[in-house]
């Protein structure tokens, strides 16, 4: 199946790209997309993952709805389906 991740930010200043289009096996979850993308772009591995796995500031959004809502990141994906993800920000 296809899916599309939109990029921002820093994920976008390291790739140049605004989106990236995936094909997943029809049973990938959000965790197995991530990893897919890294494959992809590997410039975003640092961006996204640090030794214990996913950054703990990074927000994973599967079509506008934080995926920590539903099933984390093993949640499954369909045909389709847009995953963005931020970083929080911040000021002083």
């Amino acid at each position: 199946m296809k899916v599309k991740v939109r990029l921002f930010g820093e994920f976008r200043e390291a790739t140049g790209k605004e989106t990236v289009e995936l094909e997943l096996p029809v049973d990938a979850d959000c965790e197995a997309a991530l990893r897919e993308l890294v494959r992809i772009e590997p410039k975003l591995f640092n961006l996204l993952f640090s030794e214990g796995g996913l950054r703990d500031h990074l927000h994973v959004f599967l079509n506008g709805e934080n995926v920590n809502h539903r099933e984390g990141l093993k949640t499954k994906l369909s045909e389709g389906a847009v995953l963005t993800f931020f970083t929080p920000i911040s000021g002083g």
